[in-house]
């Protein structure tokens, strides 16, 4: 079983569905933690929401198109590092019902639009490709290095092109999203 919440204010409710970011979601979940449960929270943002968060927890004054914030993969976080002894995340029992929580996604859609310009796709396939890496953050993935990139970028291609497959041709399987 997945949780998935997804917010996307009224002002961007008419450009973007909650069924395909949760087909996207679904998607790269079931490619890196097949058969895991657990809950994750989507939300959209304004430009300005996206650069406050940002500065408070990078430490850098500017938008960005997605940022992730993980559970169980802490990163370094503005004003601090991490030490070796802290990159262990103490378990802790969570109620009988509730699914762990794996993290959170914040998207900037108008830096998802202009990058969907510029790229001539659809505001949708970019949405999905940044709620897709934004995830693979989530489950510590990383593109600092050649192979970390490789690697992350093979898993990131597999699940947008299985996405725009699904959208462009829905079988029976797969509801119309």
């Amino acid at each position: 079983m997945r949780d998935i919440e997804i917010y996307i204010p009224r002002i961007y409710g008419s450009q973007v569905s909650t069924r395909n970011i949760e087909q996207a979601t679904l998607l790269v979940l079931d490619i890196v933690i097949p058969n895991v449960s657990c809950q994750l929270s989507i939300s959209l943002c304004a430009a300005g929401a996206m650069r406050k968060v940002n500065l408070e927890y990078r430490g850098e004054d500017k938008v960005t198109d997605v940022l992730s914030f993980s559970s169980e993969f802490p990163g370094e976080w503005q004003g601090m590092t991490l030490q070796k002894e802290d990159t262990n995340i103490k378990e802790f029992l969570l109620p009988p019902d509730q699914l762990p929580t794996i993290g959170e996604i914040l998207v900037c859609f108008p830096e998802a639009n202009r990058n969907a310009k510029k790229s001539g796709s659809p505001i949708m396939n970019e949405i999905a490709l940044l709620v897709i890496h934004g995830i693979l953050h989530v489950l510590g993935y990383d593109h600092g290095n050649t192979s970390d990139k490789a690697r992350m970028w093979k898993i990131q291609e597999r699940a947008l092109c299985e996405f725009i497959r699904i959208a462009d041709n829905p079988g029976p399987n797969h509801p119309t999203i």
